[in-house]
Parts: structure tokens; sequence; C-alpha cells
């Protein structure tokens, strides 16, 4: 399952069920899924990219732990 991309309280996220990483004060973070699926504003792509401006890579642990990705 791709990761969706989604605005969560005031941060540029990424979110499947079970992980989430938001981009917090430069650096992405690994949050709380649960609270990210249900405070969450789905967007798309370029939406994203148009808030998210300067964002760095996702750490290469990003959506990795589980097989079916």
């Amino acid at each position: 399952m791709e990761a969706k991309f989604v605005i969560w309280e005031l941060w540029p996220a990424r979110w499947v069920p079970g992980e989430a990483w938001a981009f917090i004060d430069g650096e992405w973070r690994e949050v709380d899924s649960s609270d990210v699926a249900h405070n969450c504003r789905e967007v798309d792509e370029v939406c994203f990219n148009a808030v998210a401006i300067n964002l760095k890579a996702l750490p290469a642990i990003a959506f990795h732990g589980r097989p079916d990705r």
C-alpha cells in the first residue's frame, strides 16, 4: 500500500494504517498512526508539495516495516 499524502494537525505527513511520519520542526518523525488517521486531511501530491516546502527525504526506514510494502 502506498503511503498517503496528508496534513495532520498543521504538519505535512505520510500515512498508512499502522505507520505514520510527520515533518515537524524540519525533521521527519514517526508519529502515532491512529492519531494521524483520525485527525488528518488527505491531499493529493501537488497540494502536499505546495504546503510542504523544503522537505527532506523520508528516512530510509520509513514504510519498510511491513512485508506488504
